[in-house]
């Protein structure tokens, strides 16, 4: 087997023990290369090798503020902070000329292509072309 291979098995099981959750206890992982240059991660650094010790960044960078989950806000205040958001995602040009062009191209006429979920391409049915119309023309009234 490739050395391509094996660095890949390796990377893939290194991410593997990281996202299930049985992590390691004090979260240090050790990395160090072989006589044959192949990257290694292990919970214990290697006997007679020269490794680096790696401590994953984890939780959030900055402690994070949840009072405005508390209920203590009044009902106007939260409305008026989601008029603001309103207001300023309607001020964005980059967005309205987006929506613009997609409602250029969709009112064309013809075939539409989509990309689903594999990476491949559908194309619309007459339905589906209105449907999204509907969605651009949304977005221009709202962005514009």
């Amino acid at each position: 087997m490739s050395k391509s291979f094996w660095q890949f098995l390796t990377v893939a099981v290194f991410l593997g023990l990281f996202s299930s959750p049985f992590t390691f206890a004090d979260n240090t992982v050790y990395k160090w290369t072989d006589e044959d240059g192949g990257t290694h991660y292990g919970a214990r650094p290697p006997k007679g090798k020269q490794s680096s010790a790696i401590k994953p960044k984890t939780g959030h960078s900055e402690p994070v503020d949840y009072t405005h989950f508390s209920g203590d806000t009044p009902k106007e205040t939260v409305q008026t902070k989601n008029a603001t958001n309103t207001d300023s995602a309607a001020k964005d040009p980059e967005r309205c000329e987006a929506a613009k062009s997609n409602l250029e191209i969709l009112s064309r006429g013809g075939r539409v292509r989509a990309p689903v979920e594999d990476g491949s391409f559908i194309y619309l049915d007459e339905e589906q072309i209105a449907d999204r119309i509907e969605q651009a023309q949304r977005a221009v009234d709202e962005s514009c």
